[in-house]
């Protein structure tokens, strides 16, 4: 359990709400605080999603002056049984077959891939004793004391499913009619306990991007899967969102598709239970450090009996094929049959100068503003934001710093700059892509670019609050650099860590560390003492840990 006492004297200044800073931008009035209160209309805000972005985004609205915020109406949607996103494993019970989606992609040994405190809200600590790489359970428990902490929970209503948002008005007012539905904790069918219609001012949409998994499709692939040989296991070619055990591919033939995260896990815990692993690769991926895998190029087909590759060679003993292969940028309530905000178009031909409504080609949502904004034209940039699309990131700080600017914008707007420089400003970002070699709308809101790396983007958009006078000239950086150093070096640290609970030491490494300030010194001392041992007897192999 936290302990809550100490946490509440500390608040970083860069991410501090304070009502001076409302009072002026550059040379002209933002708000006059003397009429703030007389003045201000009420606002209504729906919030989807109760994992990092969604508490991030409420918890940075409550923050603001209250007598700036004091009218609004605030409530944040999840449908859901509890907090954390993607962290709060399936409910029990047995795990749904395709076509139905399971709630969670979590899997029982499923743990961070960098260490916890690197990936905090400011000011924000796991409690002492954390492993440095925690399992799923640390992390959801992470944030629904985050929200009990800060006095979240009021707002939330849990069981509740956003099942359509449509904007009724035009590019400059109007609001949100809005359906949701409450859901049946005891029921095992999608009938609503009771249906809800709302109207709101601001919509902002943080439910994540991990939920709609994306199956590539291959020529032959359903022969495949209707001639298993006689005497073998059902063949099965199934999206990781569906993993959950390695043990159940004992003694199979299994190939892992993708090195992503989910590829990655699945390739270092299938592969040492399996008879044989493979690890299918896109050209210039390398095999997961430490996994029992032989590596392949990508699947061009199938037949009824083999697996047929890229480089003609072909495996006719495969079992089993685990898609790591990511998920798909899809947002139903905003889109048909439900809503025409949010346009679903793989094949699409519009960019962002064209796009005369939001667009989704499953890889990237355009046009928005750094992200987050809107500018369809059909809509005010302030009426639909979203928090938490950039992938590749930490999403905790990332997610408060993006927060920081919604919550600006929806307190007045004029802190932005005007649709047409943000929509300049987004266009410069994709030929910069472009520039780099790069397609930005295959690289969607994957922050992989040489301009826009995961950390300077945190950085670009507190500095930018700092600019236009919304935060305080402090001098710093919004990213510290063991934040840093804890991203940058998470491979060094992880195979420190992997020493440390070989060796037993961990707990003794962990004694007295409380405070941000502690971890971070944890990191750095970490990374050194790494560091140094591999100077002298060469890097280790990396390997699945349980870290419990």
């Amino acid at each position: 359990m936290f302990l809550l006492n100490r946490f509440f004297l500390l608040f970083l200044p860069a991410v501090v709400l304070s009502k001076e800073y409302y009072d002026k931008r550059a040379n002209q009035e933002i708000l006059a605080p003397d009429d703030v209160v007389e003045s201000q209309p009420l606002k209504s805000i729906a919030i989807v999603g109760a994992g990092s972005g969604g508490l991030a985004i409420l918890k940075t609205i409550l923050d603001l002056p209250a007598e700036v915020r004091e009218s609004w109406d605030i409530v944040l949607y999840d449908q859901k049984r509890g907090l954390g996103g993607l962290w709060l494993p399936d409910p029990p019970g047995p795990l749904p077959h395709p076509p139905v989606l399971p709630e969670s992609p979590v899997y029982p040994l499923l743990h961070t891939n960098t260490p916890h405190p690197t990936m905090t809200y400011p000011n924000f600590t796991y409690p002492p004793f954390t492993p440095l790489f925690p399992s799923h359970e640390y992390v959801q428990r992470y944030h629904a004391d985050y929200a009990a902490h800060y006095g979240l929970l009021p707002h939330i209503r849990l069981y509740h499913r956003v099942a359509a948002a449509n904007w009724i008005g035009n590019a400059e007012s109007g609001k949100w009619d809005i359906e949701v539905h409450e859901l049946n904790p005891t029921a095992t069918h999608d009938e609503p306990l009771r249906v809800e219609k709302r109207s709101f001012d601001h919509l902002v949409v943080a439910n994540g991007h991990n939920h709609y998994p994306h199956v590539p499709e291959w020529n032959g692939s359903e022969g495949w899967l209707a001639n298993t040989p006689e005497g073998k296991p059902q063949r099965e070619l199934l999206h990781s969102i569906y993993y959950r055990l390695p043990e159940k591919y004992t003694n199979r033939s299994v190939i892992i598709v993708g090195a992503g995260a989910s590829g990655r896990d699945a390739s270092l815990q299938v592969g040492n239970v399996a008879r044989v692993a493979y690890q299918s690769l896109t050209p210039g991926t390398e095999p997961t450090p430490g996994a029992n895998v032989i590596p392949k190029p990508r699947i061009s087909h199938f037949t009824n009996t083999s697996v047929v590759f890229e480089d003609g060679t072909s495996l006719s003993d495969v079992d089993a094929i685990i898609l790591g292969t990511g998920y798909q940028f899809r947002i139903p309530f905003l889109s048909p049959p439900h809503s025409s905000v949010l346009a679903v178009d793989p094949a699409t031909a519009h960019n962002s100068s064209t796009a005369r409504t939001l667009i989704s080609n499953l890889r990237y949502i355009f046009p928005l503003y750094r992200h987050i904004f809107s500018l369809a034209p059909t809509l005010p940039p302030t009426a639909l934001t979203f928090v938490g699309l950039p992938v590749l990131v930490a999403n905790c700080p990332s997610d408060l710093a993006q927060s920081l600017l919604v919550a600006h914008a929806l307190a007045n707007a004029s802190v932005l700059p005007s649709r047409e420089e943000m929509l300049a400003d987004l266009v410069k970002r994709e030929e910069t892509f472009r520039a780099e070699g790069l397609d930005p709308y295959h690289v969607g809101h994957r922050l992989i670019s040489p301009s826009e790396t995961d950390h300077d983007y945190q950085d670009d958009v507190v500095e930018y609050l700092k600019r236009v006078g919304a935060l305080p000239q402090d001098g710093r950086k919004y990213v510290e650099d063991w934040r840093r150093l804890g991203r940058n070096e998470s491979r060094l640290l992880g195979r420190g860590w992997e020493r440390l609970v070989h060796s037993g030491q961990e707990r003794e490494w962990l004694e007295g560390v409380e405070t941000e300030t502690q971890w971070a010194d944890l990191l750095t001392r970490l990374a050194e003492w790494q560091r140094a041992y591999e100077e002298g007897h060469g890097v280790p192999t990396e390997e699945y840990i349980s870290y419990v």
